[in-house]
């Protein structure tokens, strides 16, 4: 993992974009200029060009990050990626449009080199994923490109590390082999030779034994996964240290390979001494700043959409167009929230707040639709401008679930800690939350964007919004 401004990045799928851009930009290079049979033009032309073939590559590039198709869970998942795939061309054609006429007086006046460019284009970068793909899962699936991850500590946090190895969702390491301090049985070297081989336990025999086991098993990591620390073998940790392989604890560990926090096994002294949180007034200006330009600008693009929906909501019931609800913000402040109303208008007077349901017969026919498109929540683009909330962060949740969830889940109020947002990290990397395994789920991911935030993660959690609305992920 390459940690980027504080956001964790698989390097294997940070080496896949760089792949593609770079073959799909030198594939639409050599198609351009062998369109031209003049070398005058070609020489004058030949800059121009090559601008335009990364240009169009960089672009396509955003779209691809935008419909989650450098996500590692996409490349396991071959239907979900073809789906993808498909919108994102969606995508692609258009931007192509757009960059051909940046370069229009040089593409379409020299030489006509620009014929049927509309489809070749869309064509190439097709082929150029195909290829790159199927080379990348199978290379992917070979134990040479994996890391070698050796687990000490056993229970929970060591069956925790093995399911990420099985199931996780980027599938970039292997259990090499395991050392529990705590077990009192002891087995010989040989099998604990075998033992690390298959990936299983492996326990010393005496002194620093399991040490020797971990350089034999290859391992360029150590996960320190310990229920008890008070058992923590301090100087064999200090000499793997010294060897060169990288120590680390199980929270940072969990962390980086899952972009999230294990609330289960979350310790205060970790928040504490650990990276994150980093605040200052510069980073808030700039954050401000951002808030400010990015609402404004999608206040204004999507102004027909808000003119349709108004309307709409006007037409379908009785009531106002506009629901204001209160919601708790920055620091546990309430504000009023505004949305476009999407249920009936006696959806809640029989009792109290309840979590809005799968197929809730409370929502309105244009109001199922408005929130499946996430056009309900453009509303709050003025609670931005407001200062009340921010583009990105943290769902804002009303008091009553709250005070709820704060009693039952440790670290919640942690997350009003920050502006809450219209999309944020657990928005996109979690389907809209209806009970209370649900919001400790979606807290998990809070906690990760409170602790790393910054513009960077925002523009991820932008670009990754496209992917939620276009393919209607998570709405109720």
């Amino acid at each position: 993992m390459l940690r980027l401004f504080g956001h964790f990045i698989p390097i294997k799928m940070l080496g896949l974009l760089i792949l593609e851009m770079a073959v799909l930009g030198a594939s639409v290079y050599y198609l351009l200029t062998t369109g031209i049979h003049s070398p005058q033009i070609l020489s004058d032309l030949r800059g121009q060009l090559g601008r335009f073939s990364f240009l169009f590559a960089g672009v396509v590039g955003i779209a691809m990050i935008s419909m989650g198709l450098y996500d590692s869970s996409a490349m396991g998942d071959y239907r979900n990626m073809a789906i993808k795939v498909l919108i994102a061309l969606a995508l692609v054609v258009p931007a192509n449009m757009v960059c051909t006429h940046l370069f229009h007086d040089e593409l379409y006046e020299s030489a006509n080199a620009s014929t049927f460019w509309s489809i070749k284009a869309p064509v190439v970068w097709l082929i150029v994923i195909l290829l790159t793909r199927v080379t990348f899962s199978f290379a992917n699936r070979q134990e040479f490109f994996k890391r070698r991850v050796f687990i000490l500590g056993g229970g929970t946090r060591a069956a925790a590390i093995r399911q990420m190895a099985v199931h996780g969702k980027n599938e970039a390491f292997i259990v090499a082999g395991t050392f529990d301090p705590g077990m009192s049985s002891r087995a010989d070297m040989r099998d604990s030779y075998q033992a690390v081989a298959n990936g299983q336990s492996a326990q010393e025999a005496g002194g620093a034994d399991w040490v020797d086991v971990v350089r034999r098993a290859h391992a360029s990591e150590i996960v320190v996964a310990l229920e008890d620390r008070r058992g923590l073998p301090v100087s064999q940790l200090l000499r793997c240290k010294i060897d060169g392989i990288h120590v680390i604890d199980y929270q940072t560990f969990c962390e980086r390979e899952t972009c999230r926090l294990d609330l289960e096994e979350l310790k205060p002294s970790w928040l504490i001494f650990g990276e994150g949180f980093t605040r200052g007034f510069f980073t808030d200006l700039l954050k401000r700043s951002f808030d400010i330009a990015v609402s404004g600008a999608v206040l204004l693009v999507t102004l027909p959409f808000t003119i349709f929906a108004a309307i709409a909501v006007r037409l379908e019931s009785a009531g106002p167009v506009l629901y204001r609800q209160e919601r708790v913000g920055l620091h546990g402040k309430s504000f009023m929230v505004l949305k476009f109303r999407s249920m009936r208008q006696d959806a809640e007077v029989a009792g109290s707040p309840k979590w809005a349901a799968l197929h809730d017969p409370r929502v309105t026919r244009i109001g199922a639709f408005l929130r499946k498109t996430r056009i309900d929540e453009l509303p709050q683009l003025i609670n931005v401008l407001r200062g009340d909330m921010s583009f990105v962060g943290p769902r804002p949740e009303r008091p009553f679930f709250v005070k709820q969830l704060s009693e039952a889940i440790p670290f919640y109020n942690e997350r009003h800690c920050v502006k809450p947002g219209i999309t944020g990290w657990a928005q996109v990397n979690y389907p809209y939350g209806a009970s209370l395994e649900d919001a400790r789920q979606k807290l998990s991911y809070d906690l990760y964007y409170v602790k790393n935030h910054s513009l960077f993660l925002e523009f991820i959690i932008m670009l990754s919004t496209v992917r939620v609305i276009l393919l209607q992920q998570g709405s109720r």
